[in-house]
């Protein structure tokens, strides 16, 4: 079974199963073959995540890496900080940006993301009152809408000296 080491400070580590889905059966075995290696102590199965939370007070991560051998396992790679992606929504942030600076193209400047959005949450406020729907549609159409206004830059951009 390949390894990843998904977290470890002293002695705790958290070990995640690299192949998905996640084989159950086959990580149980692992997990029981492991619970029965020297220095274990506490071993926790998560097996809807595919990790195993491991305590080893006795040992370094060296002889844990051993443990795991020993247990039918390799730890293949160990995971850093900079193998996390810091934000995974960079992608739809960058096309939400995209397509904000077309609308602000083909629209001379005269409306945005932010502005379009206000307006349609405004509309849909002023559609859900005009057919009596008061408090939970209208009212949260609406407070949405007026918390984009609160989120908006201060104003319009102050024009230059030169215009």
């Amino acid at each position: 079974m390949n390894l990843v080491i998904a977290h470890q400070i002293q002695g705790r580590t958290r070990l995640r199963a690299m192949q998905r889905p996640v084989d159950a059966s086959a990580l149980k075995i692992f997990a029981d073959q492991l619970a029965q290696q020297p220095g274990i102590e506490m071993l926790d199965l998560r097996d809807t995540t595919g990790s195993l939370v491991i305590e080893h007070p006795s040992l370094d991560a060296g002889t844990l890496a051993e443990r795991v051998t020993s247990a039918g396992g390799m730890i293949v790679q160990e995971t850093s900080a900079s193998d996390v992606p810091r934000d995974n929504l960079a992608g739809v942030r960058e096309r939400i940006g995209n397509i904000d600076n077309t609308l602000t193209q083909l629209s001379a400047g005269g409306l945005d993301m932010r502005t379009l959005a206000f307006l349609v949450l405004f509309s849909l406020g002023i559609t859900q009152l005009l057919r009596g729907q008061i408090m939970m549609p209208a009212f949260s159409f609406l407070w949405y809408a007026f918390e984009l206004v609160k989120m908006s830059p201060a104003g319009p951009a102050e024009p230059t000296s030169g215009e």
